[in-house]
């Protein structure tokens, strides 16, 4: 795989938003289908490692028991559905934690290691043609929306050459404020999700060669659609 230097970009990307640092610079894979990567320095070897349980006793609480209310035929209310519940995975899926809370999806046999970033992971097809990046950072930039902030990150990556916006537009991920963005450059097609909630900027980023574009789409609507929060 060829790489473009990290150098003193690197340590410039340590602290912009996720947006700036997940879109920073691409890398080709598997000759000249490629996929898009980052141009951050190689985070540490090995993933994050997962909270910790809790250990927290639970107390019983002792109270005062009311007299006893006749049977009820009605049904006991329900909590419903929580962002932290997560759906089983879809076949041919598995399911992976990311930083920042995230949980996702990938394709069963797609290898998973730390991204070039510290606040995501990237997930790499056996051919080396597709990939996906995922994650979750705080907020550094509240004063800005998150369209703000996307399109910004966008305005900065236009700048590349043969870069082509294909979309960038506001809508809502499980009724958090979210942003899709789709853009082409010569070294494959990709296709963004951005979400906040809780003050973290989450993102999955799916990318692959143009050949392969209905694939990367699919994939991107699979990772979101399994993704928590």
């Amino acid at each position: 795989m060829a790489r473009r230097s990290g150098g003193a970009r690197a340590g410039r990307l340590g602290a912009l938003p996720l947006a700036f640092a997940i879109t920073a610079a691409y890398v080709v894979v598997g000759g000249a289908a490629g996929v898009l990567a980052l141009r951050a320095g190689t985070s540490a070897a090995g993933p994050p490692a997962a909270a910790p349980a809790s250990t927290t006793p639970r107390l019983p609480v002792i109270t005062t028991a009311p007299p006893a209310a006749p049977p009820s035929s009605e049904p006991a209310p329900s909590s419903g559905p929580t962002t932290s519940t997560t759906p089983a995975p879809p076949p041919g899926f598995r399911r992976v934690e990311a930083p920042g809370g995230l949980v996702t999806v990938v394709p069963s046999d797609w290898a998973v290691a730390p991204g070039t970033v510290a606040t995501t992971l990237v997930a790499t097809d056996p051919g080396g043609r597709r990939e996906a990046r995922f994650g979750g950072a705080p907020v550094t930039d509240p004063g800005r929306t998150l369209l703000e902030r996307i399109t910004a990150a966008a305005e900065e990556r236009g700048r590349e050459p043969g870069h082509e916006r294909l979309a960038l537009a506001e809508t809502s991920i499980r009724g958090f404020p979210a942003v899709r963005w789709e853009f082409a450059e010569p070294a494959g097609r990709t296709a963004v999700a951005y979400w906040e909630t809780g003050g973290v900027e989450y993102v999955v980023y799916a990318s692959g060669p143009p050949e392969s574009w209905p694939d990367t789409q699919a994939l991107l609507t699979a990772m979101v659609d399994a993704a928590r929060p």
